[in-house]
């Protein structure tokens, strides 16, 4: 009887132990302001887009690594993008753009000598709108998980969820009072990789997708014209770290098939690598910094 008891105790300790974890608290900042830094305009219409996700959205990837890969490119990416601007927060302020609007160039992702897709995404977009004005609103968080802080344990919005949105609802106002017809075209989501880790949470990661997307399209509605686009991204297949990448995949390729405006794409059968970055100790969990570039570039391509 004694055994049988401080067997109960342990499962009930280790059943509150995930429960607390599960929904712990990150702080994330959900107030927000902007520096008012950009001249005012008339009625000139601007494309937005919006970046949220884990460590592979808020970028780890090196800005060396990406200077010996592509010299000529990042020389000119080094200058800021003239027509792509930026507001962005990592990790509740690990880095950002200080609440204002900058153009993009490389150093905005983990910190300062990381960049993340919103490099390549202003790239590629530069190269198919040079007349056009475009503004990327990233928000992410390393680590973070759809099922309990993109979203809560009941379905409804979580912390990050809510974070996210304010500080997007915050820069798409400003752009406003500013003078821009604004019109968010579209929502890339790099995430996946946490919620894999468990059975429980890939397998409702197909629900909780759709819970998030609708609770997006919900609340976005009022800055969009005919609906954005939500374009989501495979996650790589390690299974070393990622152990039901193949369930997460499946739904998010699921989900985008029965969905209208939704798309995904494999980084997987693009190539996208985690394997030989930093030359002497690779971080196999984060892409290379050319495949982060073109995770942005193919983010872009579909806008």
């Amino acid at each position: 009887m004694k055994k049988i008891f401080v067997y109960f105790i342990t499962l009930t300790s280790l059943f509150l132990l995930v429960a607390c974890t599960n929904s712990n608290p990150l702080g994330a900042t959900n107030s927000f302001s902007i520096e008012d830094n950009l001249e005012n305009v008339n009625n000139v219409k601007a494309k937005v887009i919006l970046l949220f996700g884990q460590s592979n959205a808020t970028g780890i990837s090196s800005n060396a690594y990406l200077k010996k890969n592509i010299p000529n490119e990042y020389e000119m990416l080094s200058n800021g993008i003239d027509n792509v601007y930026i507001n962005f927060i990592c990790e509740n302020g690990n880095n950002s753009s200080s609440n204002k609007f900058i153009n993009v160039k490389p150093g905005m992702g983990a910190s300062k000598d990381c960049f993340g897709p919103e490099l390549g995404m202003a790239y590629e977009l530069f190269i198919k709108y040079p007349n056009e004005t475009i503004f990327i609103i990233k928000y992410s968080w390393a680590g973070s998980i759809l099922n309990s802080q993109w979203l809560n344990s009941r379905y409804g919005r979580g912390e990050l969820y809510n974070a996210a949105i304010a500080f997007s609802k915050t820069s798409l106002n400003y752009l406003k009072t500013k003078g821009y017809d604004v019109e968010v075209e579209a929502v890339c989501w790099m995430q996946g990789e946490s919620d894999s880790v468990q059975i429980e949470t890939s397998n409702r990661y197909y629900k909780n997708t759709k819970k998030f997307v609708d609770y997006l399209r919900r609340d976005l509605s009022s800055y969009t014209k005919d609906d954005f686009v939500f374009i989501d991204a495979g996650i790589k297949e390690i299974d070393l770290y990622w152990i039901y990448y193949e369930i997460i995949n499946n739904t998010k390729a699921e989900y985008a098939d029965k969905h209208n405006n939704s798309i995904y794409f494999s980084t997987e059968e693009l190539g996208y690598t985690t394997s030989l970055e930093p030359i002497d100790n690779p971080d196999i969990a984060h892409y290379d910094s050319l495949s982060e570039f073109n995770l942005g570039r193919k983010f872009a391509s579909f806008i």
